[in-house]
């Protein structure tokens, strides 16, 4: 069986020019690469995105070396800039934030232009959330990518469990609605509303409770002290900062 399209071909002569191919093609959404000819056709790729997030999606069976040859440590993130996958952020890539995360870190100190910034400025203005801080979010959930999925199975901008959002949204394919960007950020804006609502003057714990769960704040009655979480709060806290100042 040949390969699919845009994949590396086991013969040498063609594998680096199709490793450039490669790499576009994950940078703009590789997971629609290659039809998969059944279920068990498929394996899971776990990979770390331009701004040091796992993600994991599915490829071919045996073709998850290539991806990762492919990929190699470096990518292009959408302002052609060559970002080191593993390397500490250097001075003017975010470094007034580099004792933060490595997500915060990653950015810079004025929100990027998206294609979602008409979409994140009508979900601010229906939602009474902060567009600003609406954008950190999305910076720090999925870095401005709509087919973003974690690990854990979040899906797109804002990174909603499907579980919760099905108390969001009404939908016969949670999972489906939540790769469209609007969709998405509306029912995370709505979330995110209830939970500034329900902890006035306490942001910390209302990104908390987005990032862990009503239940850990309400367990400890504080950010939770999960390292993740006290991360997030303050990557989201720091970016936030950035982004509303004029």
């Amino acid at each position: 069986m040949s390969p699919p399209p845009f994949f590396p071909s086991p013969a040498p002569r063609r594998r680096a020019r199709l490793a450039g191919l490669v790499i576009a093609a994950m940078v703009a959404g590789a997971a629609a690469l290659a039809p998969v000819a059944g279920a068990a056709a498929a394996e899971v790729y776990r990979y770390r995105d331009p701004f040091g997030v796992w993600r994991a999606m599915k490829v071919p069976n045996g073709y998850a070396k290539y991806y990762k040859r492919a990929q190699a440590r470096v990518a292009l993130r959408g302002d052609r800039i060559r970002v080191c996958l593993e390397c500490e952020p250097r001075a003017g890539d975010g470094a007034s934030l580099l004792k933060l995360g490595d997500r915060a870190a990653r950015w810079g100190p004025a929100p990027p232009p998206t294609a979602h910034d008409a979409l994140i400025a009508q979900a601010a203005r229906e939602s009474g959330v902060d567009q600003a801080l609406l954008t950190a979010v999305i910076a720090i959930e999925s870095g401005f990518r709509s087919d973003a999925r974690s690990p854990k199975g979040a899906l797109g901008l804002m990174q909603l469990m499907p579980a919760t959002a099905a108390t969001l949204l009404v939908s016969d394919d949670i999972e489906r609605a939540l790769v469209d960007p609007a969709t998405n950020v509306k029912a995370g804006s709505s979330l995110l509303r209830r939970l500034i609502d329900q902890y006035p003057g306490r942001l910390d714990l209302a990104l908390a409770a987005y990032n862990a769960g009503e239940g850990a704040v309400r367990k400890y009655d504080a950010v939770p002290p999960y390292a993740e979480t006290q991360q997030y709060v303050r990557d989201v806290t720091a970016l936030y900062r950035h982004y509303k100042t004029p």
